[in-house]
């Protein structure tokens, strides 16, 4: 607390923006709301430095950020000290309040220091960020986006030379450059500025062919699939997003016959006004697109075979599909990985299932354990990583790094990241509704559905269900709580609070992830519990087997509704309210 109280007063002494000195002043002799603010410094999590907005230095701000980018500038500086070159950088960001702001003021800092900026001259998604590194020949980028967070959250997510987020070795790294500024220190300007310019239309458009080209038909009958693509019809929201130009013209492109938008999530709406939580994993950020479908079929109109979103960076994608009663089901990020996996696999595989043989696939721990069932028919090696696409990506960098970057089939997270080619290096929710429309529109073809589908390939893998729980936490100063009730559960006897044989997994202690086996009726159940990222939460994930759905949902049932019960006993044992 001393500590807090200590930096406030030192921030009340500087020359502060206006909107910051309001809000500390506001919050004088307030030493909860003061330890809120000042409880810790920022680091880079699962997706970069990412927190709400405000005044303090774990909320983020210009002060944090530009800090942050004085560290950048010295990690660049370095890297290039040998080189008669210098960096040049990409910068795009989304479209929340102040993140266009936060970009321009990134790129001064940098161009400040002798770094060449390009930058975007709207807001545009994280995947062509990513794009535009590796096609432009780029040091690395910035983004800045808190992805599906509500409209209070931002966040500054760093890539490097190939286009992938920093992992967490060069993250650490890159934290103790930030650490040696303080947080009102002057730039250093350099004798040679650095440039500012606007990323090339010409490289946003080869991100969108590096798209349309990867489009993969159902190669038994390819003109029945471009016929039932005309006929496919579909709503799509961005969610107030940067997906929507790529989205529709990606769309377009592959020929879907007709796409409806909802007009109101189309605006750049950094308040989110008809979506306040615009994640696509949820069901109610799809409220005005099922307005929308609701709407067409009153008229009339042809019913929606799919309801599509993008969040608001556009690396996630979700979908809910028409079922044969008429109403609507969101598809979680599993069914939809199992969907989009099973028709990569069996449209490239060929006749004989052998043309896949040793290309790899990687998912985070927490996706479908059916992948590596279905992997298996073809030949093709899944790996599992941490939680993080930035993960998935250095795996695909590795692999490119032996010469062997085309064996990369496909990466998928259960939260609804999809990456289909290594065109970019992060998820791609513009690819990902490429894919989706291409499983729908062969499934149409085949006079099947997107629900029908799931069903066969449940039939032929196994039947599993898959749950997810968290535990939710209110203030910066709990995350010290949530790591300890981490530590605890390592040491939990879970088998008698299950009344199950679990056999637990401690490879990820370090990483604070915990995950198991359940051993039932010679079906092997998983969990796995892990602190989130980017939000005050610890999430729990099941995977359970079955006979049929309705066993396995059951099962799965049972087994959160267990684990959420010990996590809700030991943070009533804390007091934390």
């Amino acid at each position: 607390m001393e500590k807090a109280l200590q930096q406030y007063s030192s921030w009340m002494m500087e020359n502060l923006p206006k909107s910051l000195r309001e809000e500390l002043e506001t919050i004088q002799g307030n030493k909860e709301e003061i330890y809120d603010r000042f409880c810790h410094e920022m680091t880079f999590g699962t997706s970069g430095l990412r927190g709400i907005m405000g005044a303090g230095a774990s909320r983020i701000n210009s002060v944090v950020l530009k800090r942050a980018t004085m560290g950048l500038a010295d990690s660049l500086l370095k890297a290039y000290s040998q080189t008669k070159d210098r960096p040049a950088v990409a910068i795009s960001y989304d479209t929340r309040y102040f993140s266009a702001d936060f970009g321009k003021e990134t790129a001064q800092v940098l161009a400040e220091r002798g770094i060449d900026v390009w930058i975007a001259d709207e807001p545009e998604p994280v995947p062509l960020l990513s794009f535009v590194i590796g096609h432009m020949g780029l040091a690395g980028g910035v983004m800045i986006t808190a992805s599906h967070n509500p409209k209070e959250y931002n966040g500054y997510k760093v890539y490097d030379e190939e286009g992938n987020q920093i992992d967490d070795e060069k993250a650490r790294k890159l934290e103790k450059a930030i650490a040696a500024h303080g947080y009102f220190e002057e730039s250093r300007p350099a004798s040679n500025p650095g440039q500012i310019r606007q990323i090339p239309g010409d490289v946003i458009e080869a991100y969108r062919q590096n798209i349309s080209s990867r489009a993969v038909w159902w190669s038994q009958d390819v003109m029945a699939c471009k016929a039932a693509m005309g006929q496919l019809s579909m709503v799509y929201t961005p969610l107030n997003g940067t997906g929507y130009h790529h989205v529709m013209e990606i769309l377009q492109r592959l020929g879907v016959g007709q796409v409806h938008v909802v007009s109101e999530e189309t605006l750049w709406d950094g308040a989110f006004s008809t979506c306040p939580f615009p994640n696509p994993e949820n069901r109610e950020a799809f409220c005005q697109a099922e307005h929308l479908a609701a709407r067409l079929i009153k008229e009339g109109k042809q019913p929606p075979d799919i309801l599509l979103a993008t969040d608001p960076d556009s690396d996630r994608m979700g979908i809910m599909a028409r079922q044969e009663d008429g109403t609507y089901r969101r598809l979680t990020g599993n069914e939809m990985g199992e969907l989009i996996f099973d028709y990569l696999c069996r449209s490239l595989s060929g006749p004989q299932r052998k043309q896949l043989t040793g290309r790899k696939a990687y998912k985070s721990l927490v996706s479908s354990p059916l992948m590596e069932t279905i992997a298996k028919a073809y030949g093709i090696e899944v790996e599992n990583t941490l939680t993080g696409f930035k993960n998935i990506a250095a795996k695909i960098g590795q692999l490119g790094r032996e010469g062997r970057e085309e064996d990369f089939l496909f990466g998928f997270e259960e939260s609804l990241g999809y990456l289909y080619g290594t065109y970019t290096r992060d998820k791609d929710g513009v690819m990902a509704s490429q894919l989706a429309a291409l499983v729908a529109g062969c499934c149409k073809a085949a006079g099947s559905s997107l629900q029908k589908r799931l069903e066969e390939i449940h039939r032929e893998y196994g039947y599993i269900e898959s749950r997810t729980g968290a535990l939710y936490f209110q203030r910066e100063r709990d995350r010290n709580q949530m790591e300890h009730i981490m530590e605890l559960l390592f040491e939990e006897d879970l088998a008698r609070v299950l009344r199950m044989e679990v056999k637990q997994d401690q490879t990820y202690r370090k990483q604070q992830v915990l995950q198991g086996e359940i051993r039932d009726k010679e079906k092997n159940h998983r969990f796995i519990i892990r602190p989130s990222g980017t939000e005050l939460k610890i999430k729990v994930y099941v995977f359970a087997f079955g006979e049929n759905g309705k066993e396995a949902a059951e099962k799965a049932e049972k087994i959160l509704d267990g684990l959420m019960t010990c996590l809700r006993h030991k943070k009533e044992e804390m007091n934390i309210e």
